[in-house]
């Protein structure tokens, strides 16, 4: 129940913050002056002195300057007239201090504007203007963390005048900003941009392109010309790639260009109805997605014979290959007021590609814009702090800021990377010619073809719901054996392409053989049979989005559900009384004859429990009252601000019915086996044999010890090395020097010790046992050996099978980025770091065998493994299952290498992680808390087993041998 008492905690701290949310403050001053103090979400670094942040500290430097004249001006007499509400303090401009302060606080690596602002919120230190970003807009809108902008009394969005707005706001971040509350008619503004409009662009290595001879792109290339550029820069050999893309839950960011290229869109918003829709399932992003599989997963085989798959990397990591010059394009972010500080001479710039053509045979282009937008804090109860934040926020994007930012780039020379369009504002005219010919061009198309990153309801989930098609489409089309997706090779597709556009019909007319005939036919069929593939793949994620996202259901479905969820809430409510019920009996003093039994015996133990009470409150305190109180949250649309609603059983019959909670489920399980089987059997393994070996007994132990000293940080990036996809990584470079003999020896070599083991049980009577160990012992030779099958399978080598055995694998493993491996690469760093510590128990229990019975067994001819299971386990056997069902318990939560490694991609998602980002991501706190109680409900019965084990154990020393 540790989720539930997480989000508990999250439910209370949340609860007493919102009652009094402070982050600015105003205060009189020792000297009689008042201070006013706004924390914002983030500020330039002072102490850094590149030119781009020492123009925007000097932005920062002016607002402070001119804040008490700006509050003089048009605050001081408000301030004066109602010192009830604005406090009794001095407003004279020679009177105010104003200190802006960046926020500081807990976020999660990689998802810092995601979670950070979140955690603020719910612990009480919001600050006072929060970062807004597209996506997250409606969500922080509904969920009332923003406050309106643009009420008559505030004068604040009301009283820019309409030159002040063309210039602050660019006409398509206005539907962004101003939106419409669920159940009120009128749109208020809700956010303000911060900085210019920034606009996907493709960048590209002038270097990389010049060595492969390939001309650079204009501004109306196309996916052909994409495409053909990839291919030719691709040479995993060499360590360089056609383009960087990205992996994990929200992958589709890197997609979404594509698919508004296409002429397809992500959302689509019903005015009459306040509805919005998913509809990222029609043609155009079926065309989307078929090339984006191209670039990703289609097969080719290089100049050494080795099968690659796509153009394009995907390990983040691999950003650092950008700088090295061995990824040809990456898409990139560009500033409307500072366009890049990269090298012209290395690095150009281009829009992003033209799609196919349409039916009407029109290309379309589709940039997303974005923009940098702040908005007050709801909390921010103090007129005096937010009447400061909105002046902040307004004077960063007033003409006197920009011409303060543009006057220190050009002092600092890097006026030619300032946008043109500013230096003819402020007089710099002659710096323009300076500028990277066409940079300018290339912002306006991307402007001018752009559309808003999406905004609609809900759609902080919107990339991980697009990205559940894309990576079941990416996982056929990896597939080794029987691969389900149609041409899914560069030659096969190569093929294929030479047919579009030309029918049977007119290949007959034109006297084309009858073989080039049906070549055709065979041709079209698999691309019909490959986009109605993808087609179904993508409808039914817009039908998992149209349900999840937005809550979409009939009545009937609700009905069901309910009824469903009340059936599974009356079975937790019966299985944890019955549980609770079993542990007071187990804990309780045994009856005795004759006897008087004392139920608490406060009188006689009361020293005893004067000891416990302060334990005793912190547990109260930090487990149940959070328990208590997160279980609410189960039955309500929780909302950190307040005005939660009652949705009863929703919250359950939504998850009972929700495929992606089954699938987590069932990764769990997998987690789990994985976990037990590697962590828990092995340093038993280990512990033995330290305790046996009759040399060196320190060395070994020091050795298998160390990686324990070793930071958890240092273990990731580490085994994130060793699983670089291509040969280059660790594991395949040794892996694709093993023959196939050699991997069979290796899974020959475990088969036979786990069947000595089943013989061993199985001569001593334990048939159960003895199965169990060979049947575990087929299952490792299996997966082992499956190392071993792509060799055998290799149809471009054209030998027997008994000639293969000396062959090596030619492929290199895509360890993450492959389900069938994914979920063991988690497990192994744990496994490696973890084997030295977990085998330390061991040994000490080790050391309280007597020696007695190794003499005994030596005397009955037993061998080194009769030992093992007839002496060690039954002796240990308390502690190993103690550590069994602990192991057990804690494989259900302890997910964090899974979030490093993969972020849930590649069917790693298990149900602890869907459960964090369902509550810290997605603010689907009811849901997670729901979620929680059902895997509660699943674990508990082995809670119960092993406190029924702990209240039968006399805990002693180990003592000494005699």
């Amino acid at each position: 129940m540790r989720n539930v008492r997480i989000l508990g905690i999250i439910c209370l701290v949340s609860y007493f913050a919102c009652q009094a949310v402070k982050a600015g403050t105003v205060e009189r001053t020792p000297e009689g002056k008042t201070r006013i103090t706004v924390t914002c979400w983030s500020l330039p670094d002072p102490t850094r002195t590149d030119t781009n942040s020492r123009a925007g500290y000097e932005v920062v430097k002016e607002f402070l300057r001119r804040y008490p004249e700006i509050l003089e001006q048009r605050y001081r007499a408000k301030y004066e007239a109602d010192p009830a509400k604005y406090g009794n303090y001095s407003w004279r401009k020679e009177d105010i201090e104003i200190v802006l302060k960046r926020f500081s606080g807990i976020t999660v690596e990689g998802m810092s504007q995601d979670t950070g602002p979140l955690m603020a919120i719910a612990g009480g230190v919001a600050p006072d203007i929060l970062y807004v970003n597209f996506r997250q807009s409606d969500t922080y809108i509904q969920e009332g963390f923003l406050y309106p902008l643009d009420k008559p009394e505030d004068n604040y969005y009301t009283g820019l005048t309409q030159d002040e707005l063309d210039f602050m706001v660019h006409p398509k971040v206005i539907p962004v900003m101003k939106r419409k509350m669920i159940g009120q008619d009128k749109e208020q503004v809700w956010a303000f941009p911060q900085g210019g409009l920034l606009s996907r662009v493709i960048l590209y290595r002038k270097d990389l392109l010049n060595s492969a001879g390939i001309e650079y792109p204009t501004n109306d290339w196309t996916w052909e010309d994409l495409l053909a550029y990839c291919k030719r820069l691709t040479d995993p050999e060499r360590g360089t790639y056609g383009m960087l893309l990205g992996r994990g839950q929200q992958e589709s960011w890197y997609w979404i260009s594509f698919l508004w290229s296409a002429g397809g869109d992500v959302m689509h918003y019903d005015q009459k109805t306040d509805e919005w829709s998913a509809v990222f399932g029609s043609d155009e992003a079926v065309t989307a997605l078929d090339f984006y599989l191209r670039l990703t997963t289609e097969r080719w085989v290089d100049r050494n014979n080795v099968t690659r798959y796509g153009y394009a990397t995907k390990e983040t990591a691999n950003s650092k290959k950008w700088d090295l010059g061995q990824i040809g394009f990456v898409a990139s972010y560009l500033d409307e007021r500072l366009f890049s500080t990269i090298n012209p001479d290395l690095v150009g710039m281009v829009p992003v590609p033209k799609g196919y053509p349409d039916q009407n045979g029109v290309r379309h282009r589709g940039a997303e814009i974005n923009s940098r937008m702040q908005g007050i804090f709801a909390g921010c109860d103090n007129p005096v702090v937010r009447d400061a934040a909105w002046e902040y926020m307004r004077f960063c994007n007033t003409k006197e800021a920009v011409g303060i930012h543009t006057k220190i780039m050009v002092e600092g020379g890097l006026g030619n990377f300032v946008n043109p369009r500013y230096l003819r504002l402020f007089g710099y005219e002659d710096l323009i010619r300076l500028a990277p010919a066409g940079w300018e061009e290339t912002f306006n198309i991307s402007i001018a073809t752009g559309q808003p990153e999406p905004y609609g309801r809900n759609c902080q989930l919107v990339y991980v719901e697009m990205t559940r098609p894309m990576q079941r489409a990416e996982d056929m089309a990896m597939e080794r054996e029987n691969v389900s997706m149609p041409l899914y090779s560069a030659e096969l597709y190569n093929q294929a392409e030479k047919y579009i556009g030309v029918t049977p019909e007119k290949l007959q007319e034109q006297g084309a053989s009858a073989e080039e005939i049906e070549n055709c036919r065979l041709m079209h069929a698999q691309l019909e049979k490959r986009r109605a593939l993808l087609k179904k793949l993508l409808v039914d994620g817009v039908a998992e989005t149209n349900e999840k996202m937005l809550g979409i259901l009939t009545p009937r479905e609700l009905l069901i559900r309910r009824i469903t969820a009340s059936i599974m809430l009356v079975a937790i409510v019966i299985a944890f009384t019955l549980v609770f019920r079993k542990i007071f009996k187990t804990f309780a003093p045994p009856k005795v004859v004759g006897v008087k039994q004392e139920l608490w015996g406060f009188r006689k133990y009361k020293w005893a429990y004067i000891i416990l009470l302060p334990a005793l409150l912190s547990i109260l305190v930090w487990r149940y009252v959070p328990l208590v109180m997160g279980s609410l949250m189960a039955f309500q649309n929780y909302r950190i601000m307040g005005g939660s609603e009652w949705v009863w059983l929703d919250n359950f019959g939504n998850i009972l019915f929700d495929l992606e909670w089954w699938t987590s489920v069932y990764n769990s399980l997998k987690y789990c086996f994985l976990v037990i089987s590697l962590t828990f059997l092995p340093p038993v393994i280990l512990a033995v044999l330290l305790q046996e070996i009759p040399y060196g007994k320190i060395f070994f132990r020091t050795v298998f010890y160390l990686p324990a000293v070793i930071t958890g940080l240092v273990v990731i990036y580490l085994w994130r090395s060793f699983y670089e996809p291509s040969e280059f990584g660790v594991l395949n470079a040794v892996l694709m020097k093993i023959p196939a003999i050699g991997i069979i020896a290796i899974a020959a070599l475990f088969f036979f010790i786990l069947f000595f083991f089943a013989q061993r049980l199985f001569l001593h009577g334990n048939r159960v046992q003895s199965v169990l160990c060979f049947l575990a012992g087929c299952l490792l030779f299996y997966y082992i050996f499956g190392f071993a099958m792509p060799i055998f399978t290799d149809p471009t080598v054209e030998a027997p099978w008994y000639a293969r055995l000396f062959h090596t694998m030619r492929n290199p493993y895509r360890w993450l980025l492959d389900p069938k491996t994914a979920m063991v690469c988690c497990v192994l760093p744990s496994v490696w770091a973890g084997m030295g510590p977990g085998c330390l128990i061991y040994l000490a229990a080790l050391k309280g065998i007597a020696d007695d019975f190794y003499e005994a067994a030596d005397i009955d001819g037993a061998t080194f493994v009769d030992k093992i299971l007839f002496v060690v386990i039954p002796i240990l056997k308390p502690l190993l299952i103690i550590q069994f069902v602990g192991i057990f318990i804690r494989s259900w939560e302890n997910t964090a290498m899974i979030m490093t490694m993969t972020g849930g991609s590649s069917g790693t998602n298990v149900a602890s992680l869907l459960i964090f980002y369902k509550a810290y991501m997605y603010l689907k706190f009811g849901t997670a808390t729901a979620m929680a109680w059902i895997l509660g409900f699943m674990l508990i019965g082995f809670t119960v087993y092993q406190l029924q084990i702990l209240s039968k154990l006399e805990f002693r020393t180990t003592g000494k041998k005699e």
